[in-house]
């Protein structure tokens, strides 16, 4: 069985992806993913460049692809900006980024913070201060519900 399972989305100006340039412009949106079979996903955001850009994160249920997310759910987090950064997990279900270059989010979503009967999750990255990061969300789902060497695509 993989360790994890890992979504690349390739990028536009409403997906977070690889990196591209202002990725935070407006109200951008990582891939939904369904979490039928996995009890974890990790998003990394992560941007190079962008010494005063801002954003908000929440991570937003939905029922079905394309359904309308529900109130936004807890999760946890950590940043890392600076080499082998190792801090503590710390829960939130909203998270102000912090202005400068060289930025890693790691948001930590469970399934069982999900809401009854809803089975998938996105993360909404928010604009605060315009400012142009170039930067992107990569996906890994992780802790497989199932022995399986590979599974399923998660992506809607």
């Amino acid at each position: 069985m993989s360790d994890f399972h890992l979504v690349m989305p390739t990028g536009s100006t409403a997906l977070a992806g690889g990196a591209i340039a202002d990725f935070t412009d407006s109200d951008t949106v990582s891939d939904v993913v369904s979490m039928a079979k996995y009890q974890t996903v990790y998003f990394l955001v992560h941007w190079g460049v962008g010494t005063t850009g801002t954003a908000t994160i929440t991570a937003l249920p939905i029922d079905t692809p394309g359904g309308t997310p529900t109130t936004a759910i807890p999760f946890q987090y950590k940043r890392m900006s600076a080499g082998e950064t190792n801090t503590a997990w710390t829960a939130s279900s909203s998270l102000a980024t912090t202005a400068g270059s060289s930025q890693v989010y790691m948001i930590k979503v469970e399934a069982k913070d999900l809401p009854t009967n809803y089975e998938y999750v996105y993360l909404d990255i928010a604009e605060l201060v315009n400012a142009a990061l170039l930067g992107g969300c990569i996906i890994l789902m992780a802790d497989p519900r199932y022995n399986e060497d590979t599974l399923d695509t998660v992506t809607t």
